[in-house]
């Protein structure tokens, strides 16, 4: 028998936890936390598994919503195995650290962490790591006759789908997953159909634009925009994750500089984004020798912008978080830049709608002047998609490639939940769709 449940967001973009349970053997796929809440309350629901068994964790990918309560679940779940790619394990300890100093800031003197440095430091030493493709066991003093290969998911490095096999059945979960290139990475990679079990993000599935653009004619688009202001003097500003949208945005800004499409003018980055380029830097050398010489992203950029320096332009700024959260660098500037109608701030990725950046997206000026404090917002706001999540329709594709019996779709706003429900029931009949409820144990198998 084989049962399910999210024990994290299954709705929305927020903590990422799924559990399976194999007849006497547990597994969370991804331990996460919602980016947009503080303490316990950023938490998945791990009193879920109170009475079930956790033998192992495996994490997808890197992003804060798949990995900011690994610490805590390791707490909680003390016997069971931790594994990831060898990429996502170096990202984790860079993440995981920023991340409690982070929250420590936000929380002031009466803030009480969860987890600290030191019990930091004690479990890196329980990350497993293994590199795509290579099946590997549950690893217990008992054979549950588990395996788990992971697959490149092409969406930041080190992210993977994990394939588990189980006496005959097959689950795959793609966690974030993009199958087409980016600029740095290569597109993602599935297993060989048919799954039992397909459990498949849903970030785009709303989104009907995104699986008409093309990237070539995107990156074109987004250049002339960024001249237009960068001759008027100003600075523009992309809102971005430190891991990933940081290093993606660096190649395509430097392919365009080099083409003669972008002025070269200095181009700053805040927050997280250099200490992660060095991670990259060295991994993507030995992932990709013949397209990335060691220090490639280093010499891509002019310096680190630290808080209290002026802002002049012309310049380009990639400022984390990729959502605006209050207290951000990137919330902190867009302040200072709103105002002036010779400055832009353009989004390059996936925004929460309710956040900062969502709101800037969708133009709600009313909400966001009373947010920032700022009497007018006449700064120039563009919106591009250099996402890096698969289109729906690339979802569809995926799906119809790996012939799934059921199907569960997570990590995605209600209508882009439905839609994808819909348009599967249509295109795959024989397929069971699922839209779970957090808490929900579902019986598979």
């Amino acid at each position: 028998m084989i049962q399910y449940c999210s024990v994290g967001a299954a709705e929305g973009i927020g903590a990422s936890a799924h559990y399976l349970q194999f007849d006497r053997w547990g597994v969370l796929l991804d331990a996460g936390s919602d980016p947009t809440a503080n303490g316990v309350e950023a938490l998945p629901d791990y009193e879920l598994l109170e009475e079930r068994p956790v033998s192992a964790l495996a994490l997808t990918h890197a992003h804060l919503d798949h990995i900011g309560s690994l610490p805590v679940a390791i707490r909680r779940f003390p016997h069971a195995r931790v594994y990831m790619t060898p990429a996502t394990a170096e990202l984790t300890d860079q993440l995981l650290y920023h991340y409690l100093q982070v929250q420590r800031k936000r929380g002031g003197k009466d803030f009480i962490p969860l987890y600290d440095e030191p019990f930091l430091e004690a479990i890196r030493y329980l990350y497993q790591s293994f590199d795509y493709g290579q099946p590997f066991p549950l690893h217990s003093y008992e054979d549950s006759g588990l395996r788990f290969t992971f697959y490149d998911a092409g969406h930041i490095l080190g992210s993977a789908g994990v394939l588990l096999e189980w006496r005959g059945r097959r689950v795959f979960y793609t966690g974030n997953t993009r199958k087409s290139s980016q600029f740095i990475l290569q597109g993602a990679r599935y297993p060989e159909g048919p799954i039992d079990l397909l459990i498949s993000e849903a970030t785009y599935g709303a989104d009907a634009r995104a699986e008409t653009v093309r990237r070539p004619e995107e990156a074109k688009r987004f250049a002339r925009k960024v001249r237009q202001r960068l001759q008027l003097g100003g600075v523009v500003m992309l809102p971005v994750f430190a891991l990933g949208r940081t290093q993606e945005m660096l190649a395509m800004i430097q392919h365009l500089r080099l083409r003669g499409h972008l002025p070269s003018v200095p181009v700053y980055i805040t927050g997280m984004g250099l200490k992660i380029n060095k991670i990259y830097d060295r991994l993507l050398h030995n992932i990709y020798p013949d397209r990335f010489d060691p220090g490639a992203l280093r010499a891509m950029t002019f310096g680190q912008w630290r808080r209290g320096q002026k802002l002049h332009g012309p310049a380009i700024l990639l400022a984390t978080s990729g959502m605006m959260i209050p207290g951000s660098p990137s919330f902190d500037f867009a302040r200072t830049l709103a105002a002036d109608p010779r400055n832009g701030i353009y989004f390059v990725g996936y925004a929460d709608p309710e956040t900062p950046a969502g709101l800037f997206r969708e133009q709600q000026h009313d909400r966001l002047k009373a947010l920032l404090g700022v009497e007018a917002i006449h700064c120039q706001v563009e919106v591009f998609q250099f996402s890096a999540h698969s289109h729906r329709q690339d979802l569809l594709a995926m799906a119809l490639q790996l012939r799934p019996r059921r199907i569960i779709f997570t990590h995605g706003e209600a209508p882009a939940l439905e839609w994808l429900a819909a348009e599967t029931r249509r295109r795959l009949p024989r397929s069971e769709v699922i839209l779970p409820q957090q808490g929900e144990w579902l019986t598979l198998a």
